[in-house]
Order: structure tokens, then sequence, then C-alpha cells
């Protein structure tokens, strides 16, 4: 062990790192390096590291800029590429390395790893990617306008030198749900006590202007030439940024062929410790596989040259639930897959579940009376039945408790007459109205089971002032006019067992999940001023709103349904 070892960047300033050399031998040794935010000495990373010097690696945890031991200032992700860099190649010069080094590590631990390898260093020789964050402005800080609360939970969490852990586990103070539920939005710093300027900042910056742009890693992976294992969860909120990296690497790297992928049924920390229950359902125990494993694995092959068959391995694996199983083939998405519409219908009361919303095959012949629901932003739709959980708990992927509400528009299919698999992107085409000049669309599909039961498996939203996409300006919406929106859900992949319904759900409220919208085109944060909406989705011949499932051929024989909700 050798802490606290000073390791220099080109400004002059030391960062802090940790250094687990194996306990036999003299080397030199790959290594693999890890940079937190979150205290290099966290058991997470004391035991990760004992794990893999077990196994003959050097394996350095370091302190980001700014952060605990290390020196200069905390800014997010501005210095991560030029300081990962300069950490790798330190690595390679020192006697103990045998100049191949990896990177590893998950959230803003994944995504230093692509900021380093943006700038190319020479000795970075394979990376293991886990949840990284990375799709500025449809991601995060913002999800296609969407301002979303819980940052000012991650930015106090970093805001000082050391890690806010003891406000974050506290059972009383702060008080979480009074502070995401504050308005002004641009205030909750105050709310919770501590000016934090990096809030502001990003408030500020709320299209992909340059500030975004210069972290992003779009343009630049063709010049990354690294063999890199991706992984994600169904329920991961970064899982939007580990398949752009994905995508970006598959469709653009020299390294195309060198990249893997897994995807489980995980939110975010089960990409780094899965269990085998959440939100109420049961994934089996092959959803709980050994990481530390599967890590040693790839990088045995990459880093040691070790023959042991990892690049003939399959490119893809995922895990269907329902089916509880994992599946395996070399693209994503699964090759045949289909894209099969579901149109809106209803007779213009699809509101609750008790509406008469349905989903079909079958596209409107002509018209059908729209359906219309008033989104108040002092009654918003809630994203959790429970404020007290906030910011983070385990709550049921069933919801039934918020499809009752007279805001929520509901469509359910038929039950499916064979066992269908939806695997992919869904998306859905919105043709809505609103009688204001900006609003949210929030739109949920669900996997409805015999008993009732309606599972969300994964979401999408959007503000309509951002409807232009990535590159465009926020503009106003004309208040009774008819647009065409396209949103982009999560992806997921899920078998709908024969009698099973699809359902989707659609909303101008997910809250306090993203901030209230305050239907006046106002700036993100700026929801002083706020007006009911009256809102309003078409489907008829002429506007045919629906949601474009991935459709994925079966893979064999499936296991026995079980018993819960049949």
């Amino acid at each position: 062990m050798r802490y606290d070892q000073r390791v220099p960047m080109r400004d002059g300033v030391t960062l802090s790192a940790d250094i687990y050399l194996p306990p036999d031998g003299d080397g030199p040794w790959p290594a693999i390096l890890q940079r937190t935010p979150y205290d290099n000495t966290a058991a997470l990373w004391q035991n990760i590291a004992i794990y893999f010097a077990r196994r003959g690696y050097a394996f350095v945890s370091q302190d980001v800029r700014g952060r605990c031991d290390s020196d200069g200032e905390w800014v997010p992700m501005v210095n991560e590429g030029p300081d990962g860099y300069d950490t790798i190649e330190w690595i390679a010069e020192q006697p103990w390395c045998s100049g191949k080094v990896g990177m590893m590590g998950g959230s803003y631990g994944g995504l230093v790893q692509w900021t380093a390898a943006k700038h190319r260093p020479p000795h970075l020789a394979a990376m293991v990617s886990t949840a990284a964050a990375g799709r500025w402005m449809e991601e995060l800080p913002f999800r296609f306008g969407c301002t979303m609360p819980y940052w000012i939970w991650w930015l106090n969490l970093v805001g000082g030198r050391t890690l806010q852990q003891g406000i974050h586990d506290h059972p009383e103070v702060p008080d979480w749900p009074a502070i995401f539920t504050h308005r002004p939005l641009r205030d909750l710093d105050k709310a919770l006590g501590r000016t934090n300027t990096v809030f502001h900042t990003w408030l500020a910056h709320d299209t992909f202007d340059e500030y975004w742009q210069k972290p992003s890693l779009i343009g630049h992976f063709s010049g990354i030439d690294v063999p890199v294992l991706h992984i994600t969860g169904w329920f991961d909120g970064d899982q939007w940024g580990e398949l752009h990296y994905w995508h970006g690497m598959v469709n653009e790297s020299p390294a195309a062929d060198r990249q893997w992928l897994l995807i489980g049924p995980w939110d975010h920390a089960g990409t780094r410790t899965p269990v085998q229950r959440l939100g109420g359902r049961d994934f089996g125990q092959s959803a709980v596989p050994d990481l530390n494993a599967i890590h040693l694995r790839f990088f045995d092959k990459w880093l040691k040259g070790i023959d042991n068959g990892q690049e003939t391995d399959k490119r893809v694996r995922i895990f269907t639930m329902n089916s509880n199983e994992w599946q395996e083939g070399d693209v994503w998405p699964p090759a045949g897959t289909r894209v099969v519409p579901f149109y809106f219908h209803s007779n213009g009361r699809a509101n609750t579940l008790g509406g008469d919303g349905t989903l079909s095959t079958e596209p409107p012949s002509g018209d059908e009376p729209p359906d219309t629901y008033t989104y108040d932003p002092d009654d918003p739709t809630p994203s959790v039945p429970d404020l007290s959980g906030l910011p983070f708990g385990d709550y049921p992927f069933d919801t039934r408790w918020r499809q009752r509400r007279d805001d929520v528009l509901v469509y359910t299919s038929a039950p499916f007459e064979e066992d269908t698999q939806i695997t992919g992107h869904p998306f859905i085409t919105l043709f809505a109205a609103s009688d204001c000049s900006d609003t949210d669309w929030h739109v949920t599909l669900c996997d409805v089971l015999p008993n009732g039961r309606a599972d969300e498996l994964t979401s999408g939203c959007m503000r309509a002032a951002y409807r232009g996409g990535l590159y465009a300006q926020p503009s106003a919406i004309t208040p009774g006019a008819v647009i065409e929106y396209r949103l982009e859900l999560m992806a997921t992949s899920n078998l709908f067992r024969k009698g099973h319904r699809l359902r989707v759900t659609v909303a101008s409220a997910n809250y306090p999940a993203s901030a209230r919208n305050p239907n006046t085109n106002a700036k993100p944060g700026d929801d002083d001023i706020w007006v009911v909406a009256h809102n309003t989705v078409h489907h008829s011949a002429m506007y045919p709103s629906r949601l474009e499932a991935p459709v994925a051929p079966l893979p064999g024989p499936t296991l026995p349904r079980s018993e819960e909700g049949v």
C-alpha cells in the first residue's frame, strides 16, 4: 500500500492517489485506474482495489481535482480530460507498471474515463465503463429540456472538499421533500442552506452550447482506439449516456469490433452492486452476476494478454425481464428487431386507467375525438407515491396509483395472444396541443399483468419549447396548434407474456423527478409565476399518435411463467 501518492498535473497541481500493489513479486504489473469525486478511501473502492491487487494488478485509486486529498479547485467535468491523461501517463512511467493501463468506474467514474480517452493517452489499453454519464442535455442535467431537481442533491453531496455523506444519510435534515418541492427552482440551493454556484451555472446553460460541447464526445469517437466493456441497467438513469458511448464507438471507432455491452435489470446503484429484487419484481438469482469476475476476465485479456477467449464472447449480453433470462448476440438492438406501431384510440375520455383509451396496431381510419386534461403546476402529476422517501427509495414499478389521476391519459392494448418481446428504444410520436406557450410531455410504457398490476418499464419526457432537438434554440409553441413531438424512451427488454397487455400513459408532469413546467415559456428555474394548462392529445388519421415498439424475435424456450401476478 502507498497512500496519498502525489501525481503531478501539467499545470503544477498534484492529485492524491492510493496505490495497491500485488502482495507477491516485484512487478512490473499492468495497472487499473479509477478516479472518483466520492473519496478514494471508501470501503467499496478499497475492497475492489484489494481484489485486483491479489490477482496481479497494480490498482490506483485517485481523488479527482479539488476533492478530498487532491489539490486544486473542484469544478465538475472541467478538468477531467487533461487530468485523466496526465495520471495515466504518470502511472505508465512508474517502475511497478508494465506500461499497460486500464480504467474502470461507474457514474462520474465512468464519465472520467471517456473524457480521458478523448485526449488519447498512449498507454490507455482498456476501459470498463459503467453507467457513465455523458449524453448532455438529453440525459442530464436537462432531459430533452426538462429540468431535474435531483441535481441539487448531487451537487451538494460533492459541494465541499469532503463528501457531504452525513447530510445525505441523516433521516431528518435536510428536509429533502421540502427542498425538491421548493419554488422557484433557481433557489433550491438556498432552500438547502448552501449556495451552489455550479447549480446556477448549469441552469444558465440550458442548451447544448459551448459549455456542454466541451465535455461531449460527439465527433471524437473516431480517435478512440480502445477496447471497452459497457455496463448499464434498464432502470439506470445514466443508461442514456452509456448507450451513447456504445453507439459512438460501434459506429465510429477503430475499435468498433472490440466493444462489449452488458445490460441487466438494474438501477444506477445496481450496475455496480446488483440485487435480485427491485421495484417489487423478483428477477431471479441470475440477475446478480459476479461483476468483479466479469471485470477481471476483460482486463486479463486486454491488459495481461491472457488467452481466455474473451475476445470471442458475444458482443451484446442483455437480461430480458419477465423471462428472467440472459440473451446474447452481436448487435444492439437484437438482429431481426422490427418497429411495430401501436396507435392511440379513444372516444375522447382516455383519462385514468378507468377511461376508454386503447392501443392497437390498426391506425385511425378517420376522425376520433381527442383527449384533453388539465395540468396544474400547483397539483402536478407525481413521480413517487410518497415524498418521504426522497431523494431515493425503492418505489414499486406498479404505477396504478398515478394512473388513477384525471391528469393522466391511459392507453392500453388488448391482451397479447402470444408471448411478445419488446427490446430496444421505444419511441412515442405525439400529436398534441396546449393552450399555453409551453408545457411538458411525460410518457411511460407499462407491462399490465392479468391481475391488473401495471409495472412501468421505461419512460421519456420533453419540454415543448425544446422540441427542435439538440442543436436548436428553445422556442415557444403557438397556443392551440397541433404539433408533432417525437419522444425517446429509455431502452428496455421485457417479455410480454400471453395475456399481458401493453400500456402507454401521457401526462405533463413527473414531479419531483422533473421540475414543474410553469407553462409560461420561462427560462429553466424561473417558475415564480405559473398558469394552468389545458393539454390535448390527438389521435386521428391526420394526427396518428402512436407508440413505436421495437419487437424482437423470441430467443427460444423461456422459463415457466412466474406465479406472481399471473
